[in-house]
């Protein structure tokens, strides 16, 4: 709905009608206080936050390095079988060269 914004009936009529009567809260100033001071801890630099947050941290370093160890040694014990399989394979040949080895892989 569109008004003209010179309705001055309109507008002494909602002056007299129309008043809001807002409750006082008492615990808004404690409220206000409360959020400040949460804002007034949370860390500003890096540092701050890895103060806060050691124990995270710590664990995810130390989950990382468990993953990677585990990760790295089947890689390199992948590695040693394959090897070690070339390995026979060369020698047989050496010894006989017209032996073949069938070796499962």
């Amino acid at each position: 709905m569109k008004t003209h914004p010179h309705d001055e009936p309109l507008r002494q009529l909602l002056r007299s009608s129309w008043t809001v009567a807002p409750q006082a809260d008492p615990g808004f100033r404690a409220a206000v206080w409360a959020r400040i001071e949460a804002a007034r801890r949370m860390p500003a630099t890096w540092s701050g936050w890895l103060r806060l947050n050691v124990a995270r941290v710590s664990y995810c370093a130390a989950a990382s390095v468990v993953f990677a160890g585990t990760g790295g040694g089947l890689l390199a014990a992948s590695q040693a079988n394959r090897e070690r399989e070339q390995l026979i394979q060369r020698y047989v040949v050496s010894i006989d060269p017209h032996q073949q080895v069938n070796t499962p892989r």
